[in-house]
């Protein structure tokens, strides 16, 4: 047998050995991936399956009466109703309550704040909106002199509230025009009030009948959250736009942002390309032009003060993007704002004692 035998022989050994420790080391692992999925009886291995059902028919067997698990469940308990107390409180920091009014000095008090708001620096001759803006729901009210009903006063006050609030964060950030806004129906969640009435009469169901004063005034304090929806329409450049956002998450007010969308009225890429040709094509023409009257042009040009706005002199000098030179965006927005009632209850609870 010559050398290059010898070093094929070995060679296909050596192959071969490596190929049989990398099938066993390939057939343990497998073995022990099945073991860990399906378990193995042999070595009183529970797989993943039959684990995660005693972990399923654990957790859905009722708490042991025993004095720990008592002793457990109160603390977190505590432990619960501490954190949500914490969270409501951050959540209610920006509720409001109002004053007893009439129609007569609520339409007043209306028309006055109407022309304040519509007065906001904005880009309508100066003004945030223009002089007939119907604010919404109360059109009839400032526009076309109708009376608000008494029986409606105390809806309407916390929505005109709301809708200056509204106003007045857009006029923060530097929006352009207000072209719209509208109430919207806010359904309340059928499933929660259900609940909240049947937990009551359970409560009351058991609760002997001489009730002290204090468990009775806890529960006439408490109270439903006042929901209401916006929907806002509005022009404003990008940077505006997400001031809003911004001043929305940031605001006192417990405001949820449902949807947004926006158009924008122009391309500043397209506009710059269609300007950069419209420009070359005017620059060829003055160049023919300048043949006959080379000096008396170049004066003349020199002499021509710029003509440009801001946003053209951006276009021209290309394609790069500026947002300070961007068309304003059209915006539709919707929001619902929250009440917690918290000071309707501090309300409440200050009378009970009174009458005390």
């Amino acid at each position: 047998m010559n050398k290059s035998k010898i070093a094929l022989a070995a060679t296909g050994g050596m192959t071969l050995i490596a190929s049989l420790a990398a099938g066993f080391f390939l057939l343990k692992a497998f073995n022990a991936k099945t073991a860990a999925l399906e378990g193995d009886m042999e070595e009183g291995i529970d797989g993943l399956g039959t684990v995660m059902q005693k972990a399923t028919s654990l957790s859905r067997k009722p708490v042991y009466p025993c004095e720990k698990s008592v002793k457990e469940y109160e603390a977190k308990r505590d432990k619960f109703n501490e954190w949500r107390a914490d969270a409501l409180t951050i959540a209610s920091r920006g509720d409001r309550n109002f004053t007893k009014t009439t129609s007569a000095a609520f339409k007043e008090f209306i028309f006055e704040e109407s022309k304040r708001l519509v007065s906001l620096p904005g880009s309508v001759n100066g003004s945030l909106m223009k002089p007939d803006f119907p604010f919404g729901p109360f059109r009839e009210f400032i526009l076309d002199g109708k009376l608000p009903p008494e029986s409606k006063l105390g809806v309407l006050q916390r929505q005109w509230d709301d809708i200056t609030f509204l106003i007045e964060i857009l006029a923060k950030a530097g929006v352009l025009e207000i072209t719209g806004i509208e109430s919207k129906a806010a359904a309340k969640p059928a499933s929660e009030t259900a609940n909240a009435s049947q937990m009551t009469k359970k409560r009351s169901a058991k609760r002997p009948r001489a009730a002290t004063k204090k468990q009775q005034a806890d529960e006439s304090a408490e109270t439903e959250v006042s929901v209401e929806r916006y929907a806002v329409t509005f022009l404003a450049k990008p940077q505006a736009f997400v001031r809003v956002l911004d001043e929305l998450n940031v605001c006192e007010r417990f405001v949820t942002v449902d949807s947004f969308s926006f158009l924008k009225s122009s391309d500043y890429l397209l506009d710059a390309i269609t300007f950069t040709k419209k420009d070359e094509a005017g620059a060829a023409s003055k160049r023919s032009s300048r043949r006959s009257s080379r000096r008396r042009s170049n004066k003349e040009e020199e002499e021509k003060p710029s003509s440009l706005s801001p946003r053209e002199q951006a276009l021209k000098m290309g394609v790069v993007s500026d947002p300070a030179y961007e068309a304003p965006l059209t915006v539709s927005i919707a929001v619902t704002i929250s009440d917690f009632g918290s000071l309707s209850a501090n309300q409440q609870e200050g009378a009970q004692e009174e009458r005390k």
